[in-house]
């Protein structure tokens, strides 16, 4: 057990000096067994030193202890009691508010955060006074207490998250409905996200100012690791089980799953955890962590910015109200039209949202902008207000980008519409190419259209290009089936194996083209319905292309004819049938063929056209109206095989 341990500490350590990538560790082998001992002895032993030295300070006046002890017993009233009565208060101010109850859910989640963060981050600012006007701190003791204090409010902001969705109150004030089984789910991994953010920034901060070793600062790095892995992988869990059970309920009840869409990104998560733990393995430590770190800050980032933006389009809702004095202003004295106003709330309410999501995408980069893997150490206010200087978010610039990415969108529909009315069909381009052009303009358009916007709103892509080469990588994983349908389209698109009006079968489905999309392709089928089939199984599966310019009216049946003396006297009688079918075509002639032969019964397969005027439903129809009513005059008693 020794040796493997030593084993697996020699390992961290030179996975240590390949990411530190430090003059003094770049180029040195594993050490010996001994030294990883005295190294990790070492540490211990100045921490003990430390500890040691703060102790023995003296208080700096008679009553600094009391103090002390009055600073801890207020910041534990704030961060539970006070907290909790707070949250009860609000609820009920609620309750009786006369407010719409959307914008009520939107209100009280929004402030389960706020109350939770600021109070939380209060009593650590109070336990870092009591600790600074109490006892002469280390210089080492007062950035481990710092970190601390920023440990503690993140925490409230992940426990504030998590007491907002889960709503413990009443469950009908949740902001979105969860099943059954997600609700202590979705309330305890937000705090565990928040929490392990502010513990990995104290450990990280205690390492350095401490010095700790390559060996010792391995070994928390593979502690941290694992813990966030396993944090991750859990939520995964539960949150894939709690919406396997809500699809299944859903199907049997015929109703859509309650599960918050979000939870579809699962794959991606999955992909981007595995990632981690494979660069990790590979010793790319730092990339690992940020990694990790990175989607829990996402996730509290991305949570916080739903919860605003769905509060703020409330709120303007209710103000707006005919009921409330905002909206009787605006429709009596200013005199607008009530529709008018409502587009205007509609208008304003997306300004506010596009406005908090780039916030949120500011907040979610700003990690990536140092050179750090804690991302707590990253996210300091004035790197956020950096981070978000960096957007030119100024009203020119958010009208300009909005009015861009409407030229362009309109541009590239006023050009799509000459080329598909005009142009194209003045050209000996079938329409399978003109199809490709049309669908290629579109999609290269809107794509210029979304970069010209961005980069008014000054959201370079090489300020994300970390995160973007992981997602890249999570997306080759996590999203390949879709990846794989998108590249078959494009190859459909420019060799047309395959063009609209085509009557093809593949995968099971048959039917004609009506339109090739990059994902994929939509098939009119016989029965009058639509088959979606993904453009991968064009390029991986047999597809039978039928040149029948009549294929689309073709109508096929499998008959069980019984009580006819033979079976080519069953024929005849239904062909006979066939021919008094006013809403099938004389031309080309039916077809029927014997296909099961038995003592008393025959199965035929019989082949028919519908008539010009009649739809491929209709003439089915009809057709076996004629069979039913007219068989049993002939002795035959048919049925469908």
């Amino acid at each position: 057990m020794v040796e493997h341990m030593a084993h697996v500490l020699s390992l961290l350590h030179h996975w240590a000096a390949m990411v530190w990538m430090t003059p003094d560790t770049v180029g040195i082998a594993p050490v010996a067994t001994r030294a990883i001992f005295d190294a990790l002895a070492h540490d211990l032993d100045t921490a003990t030193t430390v500890w040691r030295r703060q102790w023995a300070m003296p208080f700096t006046a008679p009553f600094g202890f009391p103090v002390l002890i009055a600073a801890g017993v207020f910041a534990l009233a704030l961060a539970w009691p006070a907290r909790v009565w707070l949250l009860g208060r609000q609820f009920m101010l609620l309750q009786r508010a006369p407010v719409d109850h959307r914008l009520a859910v939107a209100a009280k989640a929004v402030g389960t955060v706020v109350v939770s963060t600021f109070m939380l981050a209060i009593a650590g600012q109070i336990v870092w006074a009591g600790f600074t006007f109490a006892i002469p701190l280390l210089p080492e003791t007062a950035v481990v207490l710092r970190a601390l204090a920023m440990a503690m409010g993140l925490t409230g902001l992940g426990l504030g998250l998590g007491r907002a969705l889960r709503s413990p109150e009443d469950k009908a004030w949740r902001p979105v409905p969860l099943p059954i089984g997600l609700g202590s789910t979705i309330g305890f991994y937000p705090f565990a996200a928040g929490l392990m953010l502010g513990l990995t920034n104290a450990i990280d901060q205690t390492a350095r100012v401490l010095h700790a070793s390559a060996p010792g600062w391995a070994m928390a790095q593979a502690l941290i690791m694992v813990v966030e892995a396993c944090l991750v992988a859990r939520f995964l869990l539960l949150a894939g089980k709690a919406r396997t059970r809500e699809i299944e309920q859903a199907v049997s009840h015929h109703t859509g799953p309650a599960v918050p869409a979000i939870f579809g990104a699962a794959a991606l998560v999955w992909a981007l955890l595995a990632l981690a733990c494979g660069v990790w393995l590979f010793g790319y430590t730092r990339f690992a962590m940020l990694l990790l770190q990175e989607l829990m800050w996402t996730g509290l980032v991305l949570t916080t910015a739903w919860l605003l933006s769905g509060l703020l389009d409330a709120l303007l809702a209710q103000l707006f109200d005919a009921d409330w004095t905002v909206g009787r202003f605006a429709t009596t004295v200013v005199g607008l039209r009530r529709a008018r106003v409502k587009q205007l709330v509609l208008v304003g309410s997306a300004l506010l949202t596009v406005l908090v999501w780039l916030v949120a995408i500011g907040l979610v980069a700003a990690p990536l902008h140092g050179n750090r893997a804690v991302v707590a150490e990253q996210i300091r206010p004035a790197m956020l207000i950096h981070a978000l200087q960096s957007l030119n978010l100024s009203p020119r610039t958010i009208v300009m980008a909005a009015l861009v990415l409407g030229v362009g969108i309109v541009l590239t529909r006023m050009v799509r519409g000459w080329l598909e009315n005009r142009f194209l069909p003045s050209t000996a381009l079938d329409i399978g190419v003109r199809t490709s052009l049309v669908t290629g303009l579109t999609y290269t358009g809107v794509l210029v259209a979304i970069i010209a916007a961005t980069n008014m709103l000054g959201l370079q892509l090489e300020k994300i290009t970390l995160i973007a080469s992981a997602l890249s990588v999570g997306i080759g994983f996590g999203l390949q089936a879709i990846i794989q349908n998108f590249v078959s389209g494009v190859i459909l698109l420019i060799e047309r194996p395959v063009k609209v009006g085509d009557w093809i079968a593949v995968s099971g489905a048959e039917g004609t083209i009506r339109r090739i999309r990059v994902r994929a392709t939509e098939l009119a089928t016989a029965d009058g319905g639509v088959a979606i089939v993904p453009n991968s199984a064009f390029i991986s599966a047999n597809v039978s292309n039928r040149a029948d310019a009549l294929m689309p009216c073709r109508v096929e049946l499998a008959l069980a004819v019984s009580g006819g003396p033979d079976a080519m006297a069953a024929r005849d009688a239904i062909l006979g049938l066939v021919g008094q079918c006013t809403a099938i075509r004389d031309q080309p002639a039916a077809q029927i063929h014997l296909a099961t032969l038995g003592d008393a019964e025959w199965v035929f397969n019989l082949r028919v056209y519908a008539a010009a005027d009649s739809t491929l439903a209709h003439a089915r129809s009809e057709l076996l109206f004629r069979l039913s009513s007219q068989a049993p005059t002939r002795g035959l008693k048919i049925r469908t095989a």
